[in-house]
């Protein structure tokens, strides 16, 4: 029931879907007050050279984009691949000149709006197969809507918690692995540990480790917000292990790439959940990335 109801909310056209984000907004933001002192606080962390006023701003626009987020997500299930690729800007060539050489490709990404788009779309545009690890919800209802919108253009998906044994599949064809690397780990003493937006901050070390280990060529997908429901994804090589490798450069680069295009556009960024849950302790300074 609750599929079918999303389905046709989705075929409403976008001008439509906005006018029900804006109503989002004003309820989330000053109705429920939906997850206010999270935002509240990683902006304080990120940006305490600026002042409450400027904050506020930024807490206001990313509220605005969180809602336009779900909408426009919620579009997947009945877009075409047209309308969709009309809506994404993407030079693709860095990332076809690796794969005309017969290589896989990693790109890892952080939650900027709209990270579900650029997945669709880079699967609607590559010709080999795109592999997208994801985090299972445990509402079975939305899980397999979520599933089935990420999969719609052909994505394969892989269960991060299993995606090692689940890839094993995909081993013997080309592809792209799509990771988006900033999640916050559960165990803070096996993470990678590294300056964050000011703040000393853990980074899952899966992404990097699974990269290493198969010397797999990887990116950086730069997700920029161009106007309303239209945005532009640049790809950025990190590593191709032409050099030698010292263990931590990868999520290092990630994580100084992510940092620069949050502080050029910091409302385009996941503020809703606790990206700084763990606290820096002396006995993860072996885990520093530097002191590996």
């Amino acid at each position: 029931m609750i599929s079918l109801f999303l389905y046709s909310l989705s075929l409403l056209p976008l001008w439509l879907l906005y006018g029900i984000s804006r109503l989002c907004y004003y309820f989330l933001y000053y109705g429920i007050r939906y997850r206010r002192k999270i935002v509240y606080l990683n902006l304080k962390k990120a940006f305490y050279n600026l002042s409450e006023n400027e904050r506020h701003f930024i807490e206001k626009k990313f509220y605005k984009n969180f809602c336009d987020n779900f909408i426009e997500t919620l579009k997947l299930l009945s877009i075409s691949q047209k309308d969709l690729q009309s809506h994404i800007i993407c030079d693709y060539s860095e990332l076809e000149k690796t794969l005309s050489e017969n290589k896989n490709c990693h790109i890892y990404l952080g939650h900027q709006f709209n990270w579900e788009l650029a997945n669709a779309h880079i699967s609607s545009t590559l010709s080999s197969t795109v592999v997208v690890a994801y985090k299972p919800i445990k509402n079975k209802t939305i899980n397999y809507l979520m599933l089935k919108l990420r999969s719609r253009f052909g994505s394969k998906m892989v269960n991060s918690k299993n995606m090692k044994s689940e890839i094993e599949r995909f081993s013997q064809e080309q592809h792209v692995l799509i990771l988006v690397a900033d999640q916050n780990p559960k165990i803070p003493e096996r993470s990678f540990w590294t300056s964050f937006l000011r703040q000393k901050t853990a980074f899952l070390n899966g992404p990097e480790l699974y990269t290493t280990s198969n010397k797999t060529t990887v990116f950086f997908a730069n997700i920029t917000k161009v106007k309303r429901g239209y945005y532009k994804i640049t790809i950025s090589p990190i590593s191709d292990f032409s050099k030698p490798h010292i263990l931590g450069t990868i999520t290092n680069h990630f994580a100084k790439k992510l940092e620069n295009v949050i502080l050029e556009n910091p409302e385009n960024y996941l503020w809703s959940h606790r990206r700084w849950k763990h606290e820096f302790k002396e006995d993860y300074k072996k885990r520093w990335i530097g002191n590996l």
